[in-house]
């Protein structure tokens, strides 16, 4: 390297150290309302985040790993928020939190750690962890809303009613405060949109299905004037297929959804194959409609000769296209049966997982044995 290669290389880095650093928010939420909502609000106020949904139990730990996984991946000099709302996380959990952060922040990582919750049974939690914020006058949704507004985030978002309208409606629901009518009314149909919203499995499609919930709810916004819950209510099933429609033609539901979701394992096909005994087919996790999907994946993609869904249980649902006996390969594999192009089963001794790469693990292993 000449003296001249070299001046430039220490221009390059000199550029490189004074670049400005950019915020990753990781937020971790429940998975209900009040957790898809608490999404909502971060994401208007914060910029695009990096969303992941739980229910209770080992699923949260499974999560955080998977949030520390990420951010280890980032440049150092970026911040590194993991948020964490609506969940009151056991104390293992906690101090996996901590170690999470600890662990980046002795690599050089730039990362702080902040859990915005409202249940009663955290409040020794939250005397122990500094980090551990709990309010059990306001759901989660509002917290998270306050707290942005209380650190100056996004005076534009701070400064919109409807998102104000929006939060106070969600608060009122998952309080249940029925006294203030409207506002729960509205919240009660805001909660069956969004828990209607199943078309896209979250263990597959983590994002799209984050980003399917999050766009209903937003368009629900045009109802929030005069709190039109009767009005909402009758447009729940348009709301969803105009998000699933993704400007193709006008279909029923099962059609639009199955359309959407067979262009996401189109796209990640790659990701998702399996062989079987010379055969190629597609490995799903608890994608749900196995019979339309199935169906509609292999009149799709005829290189394909199998599609084999596995459920959070253990179970397998298996179809075929003539290519191969659906109902022997169940047998042989799963300690099942059916017909030739359609037959179910069940993995023995199966261990719920959280990712879908855990389960491609131990599929494999059981395809190719």
């Amino acid at each position: 390297m000449t003296f001249s290669d070299l001046r430039e290389r220490l221009n390059d880095l000199e550029v490189v150290k004074n670049a400005p650093s950019k915020r990753t928010v990781y937020h971790l939420s429940h998975n209900d309302l009040d957790g898809y909502s608490a999404h909502l609000v971060a994401k208007r106020f914060l910029g695009e985040t990096v969303r992941f949904n739980s229910g209770y139990g080992l699923e949260v730990g499974a999560k955080l790993t998977q949030i520390g996984a990420l951010a280890e991946k980032t440049p150092l000099r970026d911040e590194k928020l993991i948020l964490i709302s609506d969940l009151n996380i056991t104390k293992e959990d906690c101090k996996l939190a901590e170690k999470i952060r600890d662990r980046l922040k002795e690599a050089g990582h730039n990362a702080t750690l902040q859990l915005l919750d409202h249940h009663k049974s955290g409040e020794a939690l939250a005397r122990e962890f500094d980090w551990y914020f709990l309010d059990i006058s306001r759901c989660a949704t509002k917290i998270v809303y306050d707290w942005c507004v209380e650190r100056g985030e996004n005076p534009r978002a701070a400064g919109d009613k409807a998102l104000a309208d929006f939060v106070n409606c969600v608060n009122a629901y998952d309080l249940w405060l029925q006294e203030d009518r409207e506002r729960f009314e509205f919240g009660k149909t805001l909660n069956r949109l969004v828990m209607d919203a199943r078309e896209i499995s979250p263990l597959m499609f983590g994002a799209e299905e984050s980003d399917y919930r999050l766009r209903v709810l937003s368009d629900a916004f045009i109802y929030l004037d005069g709190y039109q819950n009767i009005a909402l209510d009758d447009n729940v099933l348009a709301i969803k297929k105009r998000y699933l429609q993704d400007g193709g033609a006008i279909d029923t539901i099962d059609n639009l959804s199955a359309r959407f979701v067979v262009n996401l394992l189109i796209k990640n096909g790659d990701r998702f194959s399996v062989k079987y005994d010379g055969h190629k087919g597609i490995l799903t996790y608890a994608i749900g409609n196995i019979s339309t999907l199935g169906n509609a994946f292999l009149s799709a993609c005829p290189d394909y000769d199998f599609f084999l869904d596995i459920t959070r249980f253990g179970s397998i649902s298996l179809r075929a296209n003539g290519k191969l006996d659906a109902s022997v390969m169940a047998g042989k594999l799963f300690g099942g049966g059916g017909h030739a192009n359609a037959a179910g089963g069940r993995i023995k001794d199966f261990r719920e997982v959280f990712s879908y790469d855990q389960l491609f693990d131990r599929a494999e292993a059981i395809l190719s044995a």
